[in-house]
Formats: structure tokens, sequence, C-alpha cells
């Protein structure tokens, strides 16, 4: 049976919720920390949340039961959030002028993959309409399911296209960045003391639950950077949150995407897995080529500009940026404003797909 939005491709089971809980969710963590741990010992850019999430997943495929709860998972992403906001410069306030156009851009962009990637789905793999078109959707798994479950799309079909889409732009960004020559110099790493890193996340707690109050897109995220990034422009507070914390955040965040697998029946991720890369890659280079197309206009980073047209979700992106030394602020406003106009757009894209059967 398939989760609601935002849970697991696979709902757990009524044991999973009992006595067990935690000892599934410490083997997850279990699993993702000896998967990061490898991955940035080899020298993997953003190696603990690549590493974890790659575990993670290969686990859960192998039948092994992987969970990561609601409100860990929404402690890991206001503390990931908290240290964000210390990455925000006057630089970026600088920049600030360049990005309506960039935004512009990037909605192009989004609709031309959203095309291309349902037509490829309909045409050359034969999917019916509503599930080529839901399952091309950029990046709003959630939003996308609410919307799947009123149609005669092919549920789990969607699911799984739209988690595969994740698990491949958290793998493949790294590697790029590997061979880009617009990656940012590593930050200078100033802890927080005490006092500040105590107001920063009770800050990032506020911001997160007023974003979540106003329904904004990866609001636990988005309201804790935006809090702490508040207070460290104003300079009340200075500094990062403790490295070894935020490399245990990272793993849990591995831990969430790949935990998405439970359940995942062998055949239907074969039967899905190639129409579904093939419409993920097709978005990938479109992101790519319209993120090049305003690097030459506005002089913006292209790695930056490439990350934050990427068809991927709020929270993973973001993330991704930070473990890059990229502008996490560019990055997730970007991918907000994606997804509040996709949420406010999504009835002309599925018009005609509710509720009725599919050729």
């Amino acid at each position: 049976m398939l989760a609601g939005p935002g849970e697991p491709l696979m709902a757990p089971s009524q044991e999973s919720r009992g006595k067990g809980t935690w000892r599934v969710v410490a083997t997850t963590l279990a699993i993702g920390s000896a998967g990061g741990w490898l991955l940035d010992a080899c020298g993997m850019p953003a190696g603990w949340l690549c590493g974890a999430m790659l575990a993670v997943a290969l686990a859960a495929l192998r039948g092994v039961r992987t969970q990561m709860p609601e409100r860990l998972r929404d402690a890991t992403f206001i503390v990931l959030g908290t240290s964000m906001g210390s990455a925000l410069t006057p630089n970026t306030l600088h920049d600030l002028q360049l990005w309506p156009m960039s935004v512009v851009i990037l909605l192009v962009s989004v609709a031309a993959s959203m095309y291309v990637g349902a037509s490829y789905l309909r045409y050359v793999y034969g999917w019916d309409r509503a599930t080529a078109r839901l399952s091309s959707v950029p990046g709003a798994l959630s939003a996308v399911l609410a919307v799947a479950s009123g149609t005669s799309a092919n549920l789990p079909a969607v699911a799984l296209s739209q988690t595969l889409r994740q698990l491949v732009l958290v793998s493949l960004v790294p590697l790029a960045m590997l061979v880009s020559p617009h990656v940012a110099a590593p930050r200078v790493a100033l802890l927080a003391g005490m006092g500040d890193a105590a107001v920063m996340l009770l800050a990032g707690v506020a911001g997160s639950m007023v974003l979540t109050g106003l329904r904004v897109p990866g609001a636990k995220l988005v309201g804790a950077m935006l809090a702490s990034g508040l207070l460290h422009a104003g300079g009340w507070v200075a500094g990062r949150l403790d490295p070894l914390l935020m490399q245990m955040a990272f793993v849990a965040t591995g831990a969430v995407i790949g935990s998405r697998f439970t359940g995942t029946r062998v055949d239907l991720l074969l039967s899905t897995i190639k129409p579904a890369l093939g419409s993920i890659f097709a978005a990938i280079s479109i992101a790519a080529a319209f993120a090049w197309l305003c690097h030459v206009l506005l002089d913006l980073p292209f790695s930056e500009i490439w990350l934050a047209y990427a068809p991927g979700g709020v929270e993973a992106m973001t993330i991704m940026a930070f473990a890059l030394n990229l502008d996490p602020s560019y990055v997730s406003t970007h991918h907000v404003i994606r997804l509040l106009v996709l949420m406010l757009l999504s009835p002309l894209w599925t018009r005609g797909l509710l509720d009725k059967p599919q050729s």
C-alpha cells in the first residue's frame, strides 16, 4: 500500500510502529553512517550525505527494514538550516538584484523539462497521460502524490519515478562538481560559541514553525535558515554549529532519502527504472542548458545555478549546496519559488486527468 504525501514509498507496517521502531531507526542510521564514512574516506564530495543515502537505499531494496521518524527528519532539517544561515554574506545580498531574471529563466526551464519528460514517457514507453505528466513534475513529491491520488495515474510508478529522481540527483551532483570549473572554495570553519549556538537553534525552531504555518515548501529547513541568517546578518551571532553535529545531520538526511525505497517491489523497480532514468536525465540536461544560459547572461556561478535549477526537492538540493560550499540561500530561494509555482499551476497541468481513465 502506498504511503501518503511526504512518507516513504511504501507505508510502514503496524509492527514497525511498535516496540521495534527505534531499533529499526538505529539500524538505519548505522547503515547510513557506514556508507557515509566509506564515501567520505574515498574523497567523494558530500560523501557523508551521498554514502548514507546509497547505503540505506541498497539495504532497503535488499529487504532490510529501514525507517526515519518524521520528528527526527524535521529536527535534522532544522539543525542543517540553522547552520546554513551562517553562509549568508554581503555578497549574497548584493546578488539579490540578479535573482528575478534568474527565476524567470528557471520557470522556462521547468516548463520545458516537464513537457519533454512527459512526452518521452508517453510516446517512447507508452505510459498513460496521467502517470507520464505526474512523473515528470520536478521535485515536488508530496504535492505530486497528493494530486496523483485523485487521478487514474499509476501511483507506485509515480512515487518510484520521483524518488529515483532524488536518488540520481544527489548521487550525480557531487560527481559533476568534481569536473566543474566553478566550484566555490571551502569556507572558513568558524564555530559558534555555546550561547550563540543555543540562540541560533531557538531561532531556527521559531523560523521553521512560522514557515510551516504559512505552508511554505521545505518550511523546516528554509525557515531555520532564514531565521539564523537574519541573526548573522544583524551581527547578533557568529559562526556555525559543531562539524560533528553537521556530519550526523548529513547522515540522517541521506537515510531519509534512502529509506523511501523500503517495501519497493523488485518487479516495479525493474519495469520503472529505465523509462524513469531517461526522463530524469532529459530533465537534468535541460536544467543544465538553461543554467548555462543564465550563467552567460548574469555571470552567476554555474554550479550554483545548476543546483538551483536541478529537478530535485528543496531540502535535498539546499543541503547539497551547503555540503558543496555553494550558496544555499540562492538555491533554496529558487526551489521554493519553483515548488510554489508548480503547486499553484498544477490544476492546469492535470486538467482533464482527475478521476478519468487514460489511454
